[in-house]
C-alpha cells in the first residue's frame, strides 16, 4: 500500500515515471517485433541481419535510416550467458557496430573510430558476470589473445551496425564485410556453427509499429509492463533518485505492480499519467 500523498504529488511522480520508463518499454516492445520473424527486417534472437541494399524510403522500423552505410542488425540475448562478436578486416573500410542497452543508452561501439578496422572479437557479457574473469577470461574460454570484453548494463543489447558503402556499385564489397559479422554463444565459441532455433510467437502485434504500440497502451498494462521489465534489466545507478520518488506511488524496482491495488490517488494520476506525458514528449 502506496504511504499517504496528494493528488499533485501523485500527478508528478506518475507522469516522470511514464517518460523514465518509455525507452525502456519501447525498446521491449521493439524487440519483441524485429526477432520475430525471418523476413522483412526481422531475425530471430543472436543473429546477425544484414540488409544487402538501401532501405526503402517507405521503411519506417527505426525513426530515421541513413544512407551512406549499409545497415547489420542484431538483437543479444544474454539471460544465459555471454555472447561473443567477431568482427572481419574491413581494410580500412570505416563500420561502427554501436551498443545499445535497454534503457537505448550506447554503451560501446566497436569500429573504424573505436578499435580499428582490423580483424576483432569481443566478449559481450550480462550484468554481474563472473567480475573473477575479467582479466583471464581469454585463457578460461580459449578466445583469442587480442579479445575484448565488454560488460552490458543489460542482458537484453540491440546492435544497430553500419558499414560504408559509396552506392549499389560498391555493394559486393560490403556484403563479404556483412558475411564476416559473426555472433556465438559463449559455450559454441570454436565450435561449428549451428542453426538459431526460432519459432514465431502469434501473440507479438507484427502490423501496429512499435511507437504506436506504446503510445496506445492503457497506462495499467504500461506501468505492470515496466515493473517486470525492471526486474530483468536493471536500472542504472544514476536512477536511484526517481526510483526513490516512485515508491510514493507504490512502485519499486524489482517487484511487479498492480494499480489496482494501489490507493485511489495514485490509480487516478496513473490513469492521466500517458496523455500528460505524452504532451510534454511532443
Amino acid at each position: 500500500m502506496a504511504p499517504a500523498i496528494t493528488e499533485q504529488e501523485a500527478q508528478a511522480i506518475a507522469v516522470d515515471a511514464y517518460i523514465y520508463f518509455y525507452s525502456l518499454v519501447s525498446m521491449d516492445v521493439s524487440r519483441k517485433q524485429f526477432t520475430n520473424g525471418t523476413t522483412d527486417f526481422k531475425s530471430p534472437m543472436n543473429t546477425f541481419l544484414n540488409i544487402r541494399e538501401y532501405p526503402p524510403a517507405s521503411f519506417r522500423g527505426v525513426v530515421r535510416s541513413n544512407f551512406d552505410t549499409l545497415y547489420s542488425a542484431l538483437w543479444v540475448d544474454m539471460t544465459k550467458e555471454p555472447v561473443v562478436i567477431s568482427v572481419p578486416d574491413t581494410d580500412g573500410r570505416y563500420y561502427l557496430l554501436p551498443m545499445l542497452d535497454m534503457w537505448t543508452d550506447v554503451f560501446a561501439s566497436p569500429g573504424w573510430r573505436t578499435t580499428g578496422t582490423r580483424a576483432g572479437t569481443f566478449l559481450v557479457t550480462p550484468p554481474g558476470w563472473r567480475p573473477d574473469l575479467r582479466e583471464r577470461f581469454v585463457d578460461e574460454f580459449k578466445l583469442p589473445k587480442d579479445t575484448q570484453r565488454i560488460e552490458a548494463p543489460t542482458p537484453y543489447v540491440w546492435v544497430i551496425g553500419r558499414t560504408k558503402t559509396d552506392g549499389p556499385a560498391d555493394y559486393d564489397a560490403v556484403h563479404k564485410i556483412q558475411d564476416g559479422y559473426k555472433v556465438t554463444l559463449l559455450s559454441d565459441f570454436g565450435k561449428a556453427p549451428k542453426p538459431v532455433e526460432f519459432k514465431f510467437d502469434p501473440t507479438v502485434d507484427m502490423k501496429t509499429p512499435p511507437k504506436v504500440q506504446v503510445d496506445t497502451m492503457a497506462a495499467e498494462k504500461y506501468f505492470a509492463y515496466a515493473a517486470e521489465l525492471l526486474k530483468v534489466n536493471p536500472p542504472h545507478v544514476t536512477d536511484e533518485p526517481i526510483l526513490a520518488r516512485m515508491k510514493r506511488i507504490g512502485f519499486e524496482a524489482g517487484k511487479s505492480f498492480d494499480v489496482a491495488k494501489q490507493v485511489p490517488v495514485v490509480q487516478k494520476a496513473i490513469e492521466r499519467a500517458p496523455e500528460t506525458a505524452q504532451e510534454l514528449m511532443r
